[in-house]
């Protein structure tokens, strides 16, 4: 086998093992993250039932540990990124669900990667959520990746205002996303546009399975809000308007709303 090669089919029920998320996912059930921002990714293939499926369905193939192997092409400043946060959110999963964090920043690098190929955006763009949901501080960020990847991760870091319910604070931590991105550089609305699609994305497609009920999993369950949310986001992106991540951006905002 080559070590470089990224697909097989899935077992019956849909399961494969992503060694990217050190995890089982379902290709079934759209759990896949295969793309650009996968450490794995080397090209797009299909298996003979048109599902797109990894390689790598077992642990320590070929000898190699279960996350990051050497990946022809993969540049060593973004594999330090990679393992930087797998170390951070590993444990943490999707918001009611048991798909690993880490699906998460593989999705935001896959839209990442097709609007920037500046090394320090998509490091920024991988570690985006270690300070607002993990151990990691803006200092130790500073001393690993220096002081431009710390101040990008900083812009898109909420005050989460730990001490009041979550459901509390959704709007006026929104609110003051919104007021941010209106003096934002172009670099962290960058990072913020492939990091909301990459939310829409998991919501279209949990969607297809949990129907309305999808939005009654967030802190503001009130599908109302969340439109006006998205829709004020985009709003202040503007500058991205002809890039084909706004355009799939556009496509989820008429999906769910």
């Amino acid at each position: 086998m080559n070590q470089n090669e990224h697909f097989v089919s899935a077992d019956s029920e849909g399961y494969f093992y992503c060694r990217a998320v050190d995890s089982f996912l379902n290709v079934k059930k759209e759990q896949h993250v295969c793309g650009y921002g996968c450490p794995y990714y080397t090209g797009k293939a299909e298996s003979a039932k048109g599902e797109f499926v990894c390689r790598y369905n077992e642990k320590g193939v070929d000898g190699q540990p279960a996350l990051f192997p050497t990946v022809e092409g993969l540049n060593a400043q973004l594999y330090s990124a990679y393992a930087y946060a797998a170390r951070a959110h590993l444990g943490q999963y999707r918001k009611k669900t048991r798909v690993p964090y880490f699906t998460h920043i593989i999705t935001t690098m896959n839209y990442a990667v097709e609007l920037t190929r500046e090394i320090e955006v998509l490091q920024a763009a991988i570690l985006h959520d270690t300070v607002e949901d993990t151990w990691v501080t803006l200092d130790d960020l500073r001393k690993e990746f220096g002081d431009r990847v710390a101040r990008l991760v900083e812009t898109e870091t909420e005050n989460k205002r730990r001490n009041i319910p979550a459901a509390q604070t959704w709007e006026i931590r929104k609110r003051e996303t919104i007021e941010h991105l209106k003096v934002a550089s172009l670099d962290a609305k960058l990072i913020v546009l492939a990091d909301k699609t990459a939310n829409l994305e998991s919501i279209v497609r949990e969607q297809h399975y949990l129907k309305t009920e999808i939005w009654n999993k967030f802190n503001q369950p009130d599908k109302s809000k969340q439109e006006w949310y998205f829709r004020a986001v985009r709003e202040q992106l503007m500058e991205f308007c002809d890039t084909s991540v706004m355009r799939v951006y556009d496509q989820y905002l008429t999906i769910l709303f």
